[in-house]
């Protein structure tokens, strides 16, 4: 009796509800239809007979045959193309004979355009803190401003309706 303690008394394996019940009825339904249609099929993939008995020779054979090596390259003038063809993108993608740009190579209309197109965020009390007092002088010297264009710039950037009260 102590051979059996280790064995649990329940089991997690349990038949379905009905399971016997129209057990025979399905057995007769596949005993008809095997009858019909012929017993399953194999899945038509089978072992030649003795493959796996000299499976070990013939892999050692087709080891030990010399395998033929192909080149990717047939000549130097391939690497030498290749070479030239890299170092011609390579000129296109960081080409160092361009210009550079400097500031004092840009115009005022450029710059002017810049900050109001890309640097909306700043205002002009922003520059002016960025700037010194002998900057802004020298920016209030060099600029010359028509009357027409400042009326223009107070027309666009301010309301009527706070003019009146200053």
């Amino acid at each position: 009796m102590e051979k059996h303690k280790d064995i649990p008394k329940t089991t997690n394996y349990k038949v379905p509800d009905d399971y016997f019940i129209d057990f025979q009825e399905r057995l007769h339904v596949q005993i008809e239809f095997e009858e019909i249609v012929g017993p399953k099929r194999a899945a038509g993939f089978t072992v030649p007979e003795g493959y796996f008995s000299t499976f070990p020779e013939k892999i050692v054979q087709k080891t030990q045959q010399p395998t033929k090596v192909v080149s990717l390259f047939k000549s130097k003038w391939m690497y030498a193309a290749a070479s030239v063809a890299a170092i011609l993108l390579l000129l296109f993608i960081v080409n160092p004979f361009s210009p550079v740009t400097t500031f004092d190579s840009l115009e005022n209309d450029t710059i002017a355009t810049y900050l109001e197109t890309e640097h909306s965020f700043l205002s002009a009390y922003d520059l002016g803190e960025l700037l010194t007092d002998e900057e802004l002088d020298n920016l209030s010297n060099t600029i010359q401003l028509e009357d027409t264009e400042v009326l223009e710039y107070l027309d666009i950037t301010t309301d009527q309706y706070d003019l009146m009260i200053q």
